[in-house]
């Protein structure tokens, strides 16, 4: 008869045959770095080529910022944004245009930038009363098709339809667990009609823990009311 094996030396077979398995999990998993010297220079002596420093205010006031990622190893995504100087949309709203740029490092110098296929984001702000416009450390993505008074009122009211939003968190079981999550509002837009709600815009708000709720807002008149929620995890864009 076969003698049952230790329960150590099961443990330690078992944990070995698991092991393979850990390399290819890390492979997949998202990689992010800071931009290389290089990288930087390039950009910069592009963008100073494309957009004059009358316009772009000098490489000292708007600088871009970069977003470098890739999976596993597969190749390094680098894409440079640049904020437009910041202005008055409407008496209510100041806004930044963000332009975005894909890197080619198989190119030839000179020819590396392009700018990318998506079209440039709104971010905007409430506006101060009687005063310019000027950088903000918080803005919000806006869709071109929403009004600005929509905006500008889900800007005012947005802590407020969250705070209600969660509500509706404990009977949908993607959101349950993120009802206590601290979230920051990143974009407002279109959002399609749902039973009741011919009328709607959706909030997106990111949280503190990397996970994405849209609210479904109705709007009746001028008055907005959460109205749905949708922890689903968004689809990947598409490169550029």
């Amino acid at each position: 008869m076969r003698r049952a094996l230790p329960a150590l030396a099961l443990a330690a077979l078992c944990a070995a045959a698991a092991a393979p398995a850990a390399p290819r999990a890390q492979q997949q998993q998202q990689q992010q770095r800071e931009p290389t010297a290089e990288e930087r220079a390039s950009f910069d002596a592009y963008y100073r080529a494309q957009v004059p420093a009358a316009v772009s205010g000098g490489p000292g006031l708007f600088a871009p910022s970069f977003d470098i990622q890739r999976r596993g190893k597969a190749a390094w995504q680098v894409i440079a944004r640049v904020d437009s100087a910041p202005r008055h949309f409407t008496p209510e709203l100041c806004r930044q245009i963000r332009t975005s740029y894909i890197y080619n490092a198989a190119a030839p110098a000179g020819q590396r930038w392009t700018p990318s296929a998506a079209a440039p984001e709104w971010q905007v702000w409430l506006a101060t009363p009687k005063l310019i416009c000027s950088a903000a450390r918080y803005t919000t993505r806006l869709d071109p098709a929403v009004p600005p008074a929509d905006a500008a009122a889900l800007l005012w009211r947005h802590r407020d339809l969250l705070a209600r939003a969660r509500l509706l968190f404990a009977g949908n079981s993607a959101c349950a667990r993120q009802r206590a999550l601290t979230f920051r509002l990143a974009a407002i837009e279109p959002a399609p009609p749902a039973s009741g709600a011919p009328s709607m815009i959706g909030l997106v708000f990111e949280s503190d823990r990397d996970t994405q709720v849209r609210v479904g807002v109705r709007k009746h008149r001028g008055d907005y009311v959460a109205w749905s929620v949708n922890c689903a995890a968004p689809a990947a864009p598409p490169a550029g």
